[in-house]
């Protein structure tokens, strides 16, 4: 009997705790957007930017991987995508909770959209987290936002995650697989 109740006040406690840490992890997600994003019918136009690849304390633009990310788009009819004429220039702060650094870039990377004045419904950055010298990948992170800079979707991940595990990322373009995964798995219906 006292088994029971143990185990039924951890999954009481558990019940509990979920919501809050799932909620405060993307409570910067606007609910009315990632509600519009939600009800979507077919394809939504998005612009793509350049792929964020932080190498240490450098953030490079990849191009390269973002027209590579417009094709799978397209190709799984997930968003007629085009191609930002400037990359997302964020600073990236490195830290011990990935939660919150990737808060602090999609914050960043609203602002930008917001002040671009994109045509398209979403604009998309993915970024990729390497070591220096490129060999390592410590995570994925997506973030989308409408055309007025409001947070409708993201995601970030990690080796926890199965998208990251099924991959075992070691350069940009294993986090270009981890993020075509996370994308597919997230905006198919």
């Amino acid at each position: 009997m006292q088994t029971l109740m143990k185990t039924s006040k951890c999954w009481a406690c558990l019940c509990l705790l979920f919501p809050i840490a799932f909620c405060g992890c993307w409570s910067y997600i606007s609910k009315e957007a990632a509600q519009r994003f939600e009800s979507r019918q077919g394809a939504i136009s998005v612009t793509v930017y350049p792929v964020n690849v932080v190498r240490g304390d450098t953030v490079e633009h990849d191009a390269d991987l973002a027209g590579k990310l417009m094709t799978f788009l397209r190709q799984e009819n997930l968003a007629e995508p085009v191609l930002a004429t400037e990359s997302a220039n964020i600073s990236f702060k490195w830290g011990h909770n990935q939660a919150k650094m990737a808060q602090q870039s999609a914050i960043a990377f609203a602002s930008t959209v917001k002040e671009a004045g994109i045509q398209t419904e979403y604009a998309l950055l993915v970024e990729i987290l390497c070591n220096k010298s490129e060999t390592w990948v410590g995570g994925v992170h997506f973030y989308l936002c409408d055309r007025d800079g409001l947070l409708a979707n993201g995601g970030l991940t990690n080796s926890h995650w199965e998208e990251f595990e099924e991959i075992k990322p070691h350069d940009r373009q294993g986090g270009y697989e981890v993020a075509i995964r996370m994308l597919r798995n997230q905006w198919r219906r």
